[in-house]
């Protein structure tokens, strides 16, 4: 599921508050499970992030250690970028939580492709936090953020063979746009852009 693309990489200042509050929503895993979605700010959120892609993606698709080096990499333009402009407007990133283990995130950036517009990123969940509508409120997280910022609409890249991912895409209101041949991950593969217009 991890969108793949790149984030802005703006100019200077403080780190402020987020655009808008950090969510946080309960959902019940099992009699004693709790999942949660919250901003990725604590220290090792972006660790656990990266490993999380780098370990799912190995394991069910094959992938190698790109994968993980390129998550890590956007990440971290995305938080310097936050630093250098004083606040969250280069892009927010969330973790799902399940009893205090990060098992899923979503992202979304500004699009350097498409002025004004929003670009989705990092979207991932463990096979542990499946079927209980985390991926489903990863997505509207972000998306819910996009509009906040009045984005005219979110694009993502993708590979192709992401089934569930992009059924998640798809019953959005995401269309693909762009599918092409590429080497990437290890893997020889298409990857596809989907947009979604507000």
């Amino acid at each position: 599921m991890a969108a793949t693309g790149r984030a802005t990489a703006p100019a200077a200042g403080p780190v402020t508050e987020p655009a808008t509050a950090p969510v946080t929503e309960p959902v019940t895993a099992s009699a004693d499970a709790t999942a949660t979605i919250r901003e990725a700010v604590r220290p090792g959120d972006l660790g656990a992030v990266a490993a999380l892609h780098g370990v799912l993606y190995t394991r069910e698709y094959g992938m190698d250690e790109t994968m993980e080096a390129y998550v890590a990499a956007g990440m971290a333009e995305l938080v310097l970028a936050r630093v250098r402009e004083g606040g969250a407007a280069p892009g927010r990133l969330w973790v799902a939580e399940l009893d205090g283990r990060v098992v899923g995130a979503t992202g979304l950036v500004r699009s350097e492709e498409r002025p004004g517009w929003g670009q989705l990123r990092w979207v991932l969940l463990d096979p542990d936090a499946r079927g209980l509508g985390l991926g489903r409120r990863l997505l509207e997280t972000a998306l819910d953020e996009a509009r906040a910022r009045a984005y005219q609409g979110v694009v993502l890249w993708t590979v192709a063979g992401l089934d569930a991912a992009h059924h998640l895409y798809t019953k959005a209101g995401f269309e693909l746009t762009v599918s092409r041949s590429v080497h990437k991950f290890g893997l020889d593969t298409m990857e596809q852009r989907m947009d979604l217009r507000f």
